[in-house]
């Protein structure tokens, strides 16, 4: 049965198509009929019960101008005012040519949502305020993504038709260069820092991380706001920036911050569950980065530079041939560390375990690690047993990700082998050979 609340907009258009008595029910009765029994697309199924009713179809393709909050996935003809939160651009290849699309946020007084732009004009900017008509959706990640495409029109259009705060951005909204949103959140952590200004002056700023049902975000709030662990907060006007491939939300005494009810979020406990829930690496790699979150995927590479390495004393930077490439010969220090790469169908990352998980993996420790490679005048040879234990392994990785110039990477804070059900597994490829058959 479809979501009651996903069905409301859809039973509005086609009443509004029909103009008759037909009620509601009857109309989710026949939508049930067309997508449960027949598995016909929801936009399909609207179109034929039109015409079923002496309707015109062609009418739910004329432009139905709708809030975010009232769009979901699978509809056309759809049209939009919003404020663009955020774009950016990025190279596709399609039929062996590459081109450019934009994809981004866009946003109201409703909500906000995520937009792929496939054709290039006019140039938008975040900040812009634009009417889009003649648009569609789909749906990415469990969530409508609206799609404009070379059959849409973008206006741009009066800078107070669209109000420059909006309703709510969830934490997996946030990316870098935002700016005027609003996020409410509980305090999962916070601390006081004080530094020196150039001209001497010593200042407070507090840090800490904000979370939601969507995920986990730092923040830096440069003003004393009297913030405490598991106080539940809404932030009107902050911004985003980014530090080491992370988005991070910060705020100054130029925002407001009020005190939002207990039962406005889970508990802290339970948010501690479900920001680290397992995610596809497909949608990290969209979003870009993540604090506490699991992936589980197949160890398909163990990179050079893992298993048993040396350190620079001053600057820990792996050494070559006893050199550091910052502070010359050095005295290396011995340390272990597996660079490896994930992939879980949805795309690929790399993974870093420090000396602790290294040493799970393992199976025994630094030491040992050391007389090994001594015995086998090899430190190789850690390397060949971390591909033993871990190669075409499927293993739940946890941490911390973020994405730089060489991709998505995840630094793990810990990380477990799956248990695969051989049998279970041989008789999905028979089926599969099978059906080939």
């Amino acid at each position: 049965m479809q979501d009651e609340n996903k069905l409301a907009s859809h039973v509005e258009d086609i009443k509004r198509a029909l103009n008759t008595d037909l009620s509601e029910e009857q109309i989710k009765d026949e939508i049930e009929i067309y997508t449960e029994k027949y598995g016909v697309p929801l936009g399909n199924a609207k179109r034929s019960i039109i015409k079923k009713y002496g309707g015109d179809p062609q009418s739910v393709s004329k432009g139905v101008e709708k809030k975010i909050e009232d769009i979901t996935s699978d509809e056309k003809g759809l049209a939009v005012k919003g404020r663009i939160v955020s774009i950016n651009s990025k190279e596709i290849e399609k039929d062996g040519e590459t081109s450019q699309m934009r994809y981004g946020i866009l946003g109201d007084d409703t909500g906000t949502i995520q937009m792929n732009l496939w054709k290039m004009t006019p140039e938008l900017e975040q900040g812009d305020t634009v009417k889009m008509e003649n648009t569609y959706t789909n749906e990415w990640q469990g969530e409508a993504q609206l799609q404009v495409g070379d059959r849409s029109t973008i206006e741009k259009i009066e800078d107070d038709e669209v109000p420059s705060h909006f309703n709510q951005l969830n934490v997996d909204d946030i990316r870098k260069d935002m700016n005027g949103v609003v996020l409410s959140g509980r305090v999962m952590s916070v601390e006081e820092k004080t530094f020196t200004t150039d001209d001497g002056e010593e200042k407070s700023l507090f840090s800490g991380i904000l979370a939601d049902k969507t995920g986990k975000i730092q923040f830096t709030a440069w003003h004393d706001f009297g913030l405490n662990e598991g106080d539940v907060i809404e932030v009107q006007g902050g911004y985003s920036n980014e530090f080491r491939g992370m988005p991070q939300f910060a705020f100054s005494d130029n925002a407001n911050v009020n005190k939002l009810p207990e039962d406005e979020l889970p508990s802290k406990e339970e948010l501690e569950k479900i920001s680290t829930r397992v995610k596809s690496i497909g949608e990290l790699a969209e979003r870009g980065s993540g604090i506490d979150v699991a992936v589980e995927a197949v160890m398909i590479d163990i990179k050079d530079g893992s298993g048993l390495i040396f350190r620079c004393p001053e600057c820990k930077r792996v050494i070559q041939k006893g050199a550091c490439r910052v502070h010359g010969k050095v005295e290396g220090q011995a340390d272990l560390r597996v660079k490896g790469v994930l992939d879980d169908e949805s795309g690929a990352l790399t993974v870093i375990m420090n000396r602790e998980l290294t040493e799970d993996v393992l199976g025994y420790d630094l030491e040992k690690a050391m007389e090994i490679a001594k015995d086998e005048m090899n430190q190789a040879v850690i390397k060949d047993d971390i591909e033993d234990v871990l190669m075409a392994q499927s293993v739940t990785a946890k941490g911390n990700v973020s994405t730089d110039d060489y991709g998505v990477m995840l630094i793990a804070n810990d990380i477990e082998m799956n248990q695969v059900d051989v049998e279970k597994e041989a008789e999905m490829i028979l089926d599969e050979i099978q059906e080939v058959r």
